[in-house]
C-alpha cells in the first residue's frame, strides 16, 4: 500500500492557542516527571521493557486501563503489569498519548498502531490513525484500507473508502494488486456495492475477470458463489462458465 507523510494532531483542537500552548507544557513536564519516576504508581511491562506511570493519566484515555486497575485481583499493592499482544514501541507510543494527547501516525506504523489502540481501546488514537488513512487513499492502497474496515470500527473511513472505490472502480480494479487476494465474500460485496452505486456492467465484469484469472483453475469453479447477487455479472462468461479441466 503506497503511503506518505505522518500525522501528529492532538485529541483536541477546538481550544484557543493560548490555551493550548499552557496544556502541552503542563503534558510536558508532567510527562517528564513520569519519566523520572515522579509520583509513578504503576509500572506496564512489555517484552521485558518497562515503562513507569501515574494509573490516572492511563485511565484517562482507556476503557482497558481502567477495567485493568480496578478488577479485584489487582486491587492490592501489585503495580507491575505484563501486557501481552503489542510490541515496546507501540506501547511507548501510547503512554506517551495519555499523557499529550498527540501520537505521531506514519506510513510504518498505523497498522500496527491501530491494532494497539483497539486492543487497548484508546479511542483517540484510534480516531488519528482513521483520519491518516483516509489522507492516503489512492488507487493502489484502496481496497486495503476498505477490507481494514472489516476489522475496526470506523464509519467514516469505512464510508470515506466506499466513496474513492465507487469514484474510480474502473481504475481501481485495473491497476490493484490488492484486488486480487479479494476472498470471494469480499469480492461479492465490493461487487454489490459497486452496482448499487451505479457502476457501469462491463466495468464490474472486467474486475471479476481479473479476479478470476490471477488463480483461474480455483476461481472458476466458485463462479455460483458469485454469480447469484449480481446482475452486472450475467454474461461474464470466466465467471458463468464451470471450469472444465
Amino acid at each position: 500500500a503506497a503511503m506518505e507523510g505522518d500525522s501528529s494532531a492532538p485529541a483536541s483542537s477546538s481550544s484557543s492557542r493560548p490555551e493550548r500552548q499552557v496544556r502541552e507544557m503542563a503534558c510536558a513536564s508532567f510527562s517528564d516527571r513520569c519519566l523520572e519516576g515522579n509520583g509513578c504508581d504503576v509500572t506496564i511491562s512489555v517484552d521485558g521493557v518497562k515503562f513507569e506511570a501515574h494509573k490516572t493519566v492511563l485511565c484517562s484515555c482507556s476503557d482497558y486501563f481502567r477495567a485493568l486497575f480496578s478488577s479485584r485481583c489487582n486491587r492490592a499493592e501489585k503495580t507491575v503489569y505484563r501486557i501481552p499482544g503489542t510490541s515496546p514501541d507501540t506501547m511507548r507510543l501510547i503512554i506517551n498519548y495519555a499523557y499529550t494527547g498527540t501520537a505521531p501516525v506514519t506510513a510504518d506504523n498505523v497498522e500496527s498502531l491501530l491494532m494497539a489502540a483497539d486492543q487497548f481501546n484508546v479511542m483517540g488514537i484510534v480516531g488519528l490513525c482513521c483520519e491518516f488513512l483516509k489522507s492516503q487513499l489512492c488507487l493502489e492502497n484502496c481496497i486495503s484500507i476498505w477490507r481494514l474496515t472489516g476489522c475496526y470500527h470506523s464509519p467514516d473511513l469505512r464510508d470515506a473508502a466506499d466513496a474513492f472505490i465507487l469514484r474510480h472502480f474502473a481504475e481501481v480494479t485495473r491497476v490493484s494488486a490488492e484486488l486480487l487476494d479479494l476472498s470471494v465474500p469480499e469480492l461479492s460485496l465490493l461487487v454489490e456495492q459497486a452496482e448499487r452505486g451505479g457502476t457501469r456492467a462491463d466495468a464490474v465484469c472486467e474486475a471479476v475477470e481479473r479476479w478470476v484469472a490471477h488463480n483461474l483453475p480455483r476461481r472458476q469453479q466458485r463462479h455460483a458463489a458469485l454469480q447469484q447477487p449480481q446482475r452486472s455479472l450475467v454474461g461474464c462468461s470466466c465467471v458463468l462458465t464451470p471450469f472444465v479441466p
